[in-house]
């Protein structure tokens, strides 16, 4: 990848930071989670069942929009979200970067029935209060791509039940923001719940 441009290469290492960050964070497990930035007519996106805290900027797949996956110097395969991804990106024009969670306290609090209350929470202004809700359907698969897409036209970050939570975002760093802001205020209405039973 000598071929790489400055501008990708470190647009591809803040992708990586940012997956560092959200293994350290306790937001995805070392094998789980992706994430993509927009670049050209597709996406760069990371790899499938590499280690998301030792990312390279040679781990990273382009997919084109309208061709798919293009051959990675390594052989490294994108992550079997890349239909998401690629449907997302068609329907936002928008969107610049895409993080995909498996943050803990959120799916818990979620598939308790409960939800966080955005208006409640300063943190909640980065992702204006709107949260979505998708329903457990096969990761990697064509109907979990549209249901995400669907639920991401109404608000940018959707909860997956069972699953996960996607965040879109106009870059990277921005979108682990919003993806750590949930978190937080999942733990502490999971936490208030709790407090109640006393």
């Amino acid at each position: 990848m000598t071929s790489l441009s400055e501008d990708l290469r470190k647009a591809l290492m803040d992708v990586a930071e940012v997956m560092r960050l959200a293994h350290s964070k306790g937001l995805i497990n070392v094998l789980g989670g992706n994430a993509s930035i927009r670049w050209g007519d597709g996406f760069w996106i990371t790899p499938s069942q590499i280690p998301k805290n030792k990312l390279d900027v040679t781990d990273f797949v382009y997919v084109d929009i309208n061709e798919g996956p293009k051959p990675n110097v390594k052989g490294r395969k994108p992550s079997i979200e890349w239909r998401m991804h690629r449907e997302i990106y068609a329907a936002l024009s928008d969107v610049n970067a895409i993080l995909h969670t498996h943050s803990p306290y959120t799916i818990a609090l979620y598939s308790l029935g409960l939800s966080v209350r955005p208006s409640e929470f300063v943190e909640a202004f980065s992702f204006s209060g709107c949260v979505s809700v998708v329903p457990k359907l096969p990761a990697g698969s064509s109907e979990l791509a549209s249901a995400v897409t669907e639920a991401l036209v109404k608000c940018r970050i959707a909860v997956l039940l069972g699953h996960g939570v996607v965040v879109t975002a106009s870059d990277i760093f921005r979108a682990l923001d919003i993806a750590e802001s949930l978190e937080n205020m999942a733990k502490i209405e999971l936490f208030r719940n709790m407090l109640r039973r006393f």
